[in-house]
């Protein structure tokens, strides 16, 4: 059976303009409707009454303070000072002498002078009052129901019933349409036994209905009010802006405690994250912008000044090259290493809580007691996890991380995973259930974002693979404590001078608190497998004595067959100038060793 799709005609009237002066009485009916209209109302009526009093006072206490020459008060020269003070003495005389006896005159030509002459000082206060509550507002001024450039009311309602939000009857705004910066912004009511969170994820849809771009729409729950959905429309795609990283040109301490600047929301305000909370997992598909958010990271940990960094880079491609002389630790393709750098930090860990045990108090450690115990945050990166987890080391590597991320974060040892592969070899279960702090860059598939952000993310909302390709540092972040968020990270060119003048900024601060590391320790274990691929230098193919004889003491054909067997290589016959023996192919290591 074949059905056909009728769209439904829109009524003539639908498109017809509101006057202004119906559109004025339409808005002060919401208002009222609403119940904040009397409020307001009486809120405004008390502070414009108060403004002339407290402005004149303001006006007073400032000239006074003019008088008595308060803008001098840190000089050490105080006859300079009392010179000032005097002249200002004088110039305060001649100027009341003159007011007064203007206004007595006044008084004997018109009686009503000396109140005129008090009306003018009153507002002159007074402007100087309304302009300081405007400045001072926590949000800019916004005049509702001035709709420049904005659509009316009836539009949003109509595109709201269009993307399915919810049913048609008893769908309205709960808040005028006003002006943002850079855009719009309101709030749906919707019909009720409905929830706002079932809203999320639809914001392609209700962009479609209203006539603008998918991504310039931004949808975010109200905890007030499970019925109700703010809705922001930007006059413009956010996502597609270049956002420079705030740590260029940083030349003071970063709080690390406060918050790392992870970058722009569709609002185009900032979001914060808080790593010292729970540890962080980020993935994406290359080119995805995984490297600009690690980087941005790291970047603050170094400007922090006191954090010791520690950088596991599985790729081996010189990635953290420019944070090598800040960090603490900076080793490539190395397993071994690292399962004895989480070792140590799980023996920092248990050092921590006796302190906070013995200490009594708070259980998590805080920058008091940090500077108390003398200890500092420790930060592990591990870059392209896969390579990690899946190395021989890989089950005790996973064993470490899986406790370092749960309880490490109280004892501020953090734990940072990267990975461009979200199947779950790459980020095993358990590792995964314990990294509270996620961010999913773009994903091939509604899988890998599940994989990331967890299971019913996409159904929720919540899809990293809807993110467009051409939205590059883009993905959704989801901190611990509140709902994930679309976020452009902030842009560090690691190609120009950015990432290096960061990577500077940080050794001079650390060298000036004394906190750069001392490179002078040992290097962690090398990885066998990794030595036996450098011994083949040049070759191709060698066979087994002469490999064991390259590698020096202490290898034979025994010990190479049992270093490789965890990696599925085994010696096989090889063939070198006419000579067919036992040996190994330079191939067959790197197909293993190579793997991101």
């Amino acid at each position: 059976m074949t059905h056909t799709f009728d769209r439904p005609q829109t009524p003539p009237e639908f498109w017809t303009k509101p006057t202004p002066v119906r559109d004025r009485v339409h808005l002060l009916a919401h208002q009222v409707r609403q119940g904040k209209y009397g409020r307001r109302g009486a809120r405004f009526a008390f502070r414009t009454a108060t403004a002339p009093l407290s402005g004149t006072g303001a006006l007073a206490r400032h000239f006074w303070r003019w008088v008595r020459a308060d803008d001098y008060a840190g000089t050490d020269d105080h006859i300079f000072r009392e010179g000032v003070r005097t002249r200002r003495r004088r110039t305060a005389w001649w100027v009341g002498s003159g007011y007064l006896a203007a206004t007595a005159a006044g008084a004997v030509l018109d009686t009503s002078a000396p109140l005129l002459s008090l009306g003018v000082v009153v507002s002159v206060g007074t402007t100087v009052e309304v302009r300081r509550r405007i400045v001072e507002r926590p949000t800019p001024l916004k005049l509702a129901g001035f709709r420049k450039n904005t659509p009316a009311e009836n539009t949003v309602v109509r595109a709201a019933i269009d993307a399915k939000l919810g049913r048609a009857e008893g769908m309205r705004l709960a808040a005028p349409i006003v002006n943002e910066p850079g855009g719009w912004s309101t709030v749906v009511q919707l019909p009720p036994g409905q929830r706002a969170r079932q809203a999320l994820g639809k914001e392609a849809d209700f962009a479609s209905a209203l006539g603008v771009g998918e991504t310039q729409v931004v949808f975010e729950l109200l905890p007030e009010h499970a019925g109700r959905l703010a809705v922001y429309v930007a006059k413009s795609d956010p996502f597609l802006k270049v956002y420079p990283s705030p740590l260029i040109g940083w030349t003071q301490p970063l709080d690390f405690w406060a918050g790392i600047p992870a970058g722009v929301n569709g609002r185009g305000r900032m979001e914060v994250l808080r790593l010292v909370d729970a540890s962080l997992l980020v993935a994406g598909e290359p080119r995805a912008g995984k490297s600009a958010a690690v980087n941005g990271i790291i970047g603050a940990a170094a400007l922090a000044v006191t954090p010791k960094i520690h950088l596991w880079d599985g790729k081996g491609a010189g990635d953290h090259r420019p944070w090598r002389k800040i960090a603490h630790t900076a080793q490539k393709r190395n397993a071994p290493g690292l399962l004895a750098h989480l070792k140590r930090m799980q023996a920092r860990m248990e050092e921590v809580f006796d302190l906070l045990d013995a200490a009594g108090g708070s259980t998590k450690l805080t920058p008091e007691l940090c500077r108390r115990f003398g200890v500092d945050v420790e930060l592990t990166v591990v870059d392209e996890t896969r390579y990690y987890v899946t190395s021989p080391q890989g089950d005790e590597i996973v064993e470490a991380m899986v406790d370092i991320a749960s309880r490490g974060p109280a004892a501020g040892v953090l734990l940072v995973l990267a990975s461009q592969r979200m199947t779950t070899d790459a980020i095993p279960g358990p590792l995964k259930g314990v990294c509270s702090l996620r961010w999913a860059m773009r994903c091939p598939d509604t899988t890998a974002s599940n994989a990331v952000l967890g299971q019913g993310a996409a159904g929720a909302g919540y899809n990293a693979s809807d993110i467009p390709r051409s939205h590059r540092g883009v993905g959704i972040l989801d901190a611990d404590g509140a709902d994930p968020v679309k976020v452009r990270s902030y842009f560090l060119d690691d190609q120009g001078t950015d990432l290096v003048e960061v990577a500077e900024a940080a050794y001079a601060l650390r060298a000036a608190a004394g906190t750069l590391p001392d490179h002078v320790q040992d290097a962690p274990a090398e990885d066998p497998a990794e030595k036996i691929l450098a011994a083949f230098g040049d070759d191709d193919r060698l066979h087994t004595a002469e490999l064991a004889e390259r590698l020096g003491d202490g290898w034979n054909a025994s010990r190479i067959a049992e270093t490789l067997r965890p990696y599925g290589i085994a010696p096989g016959d090889v063939k070198i100038a006419g000579v067919n023996r036992n040996g190994y192919r330079r191939q067959d290591l790197e197909g293993v060793l190579t793997r991101a």
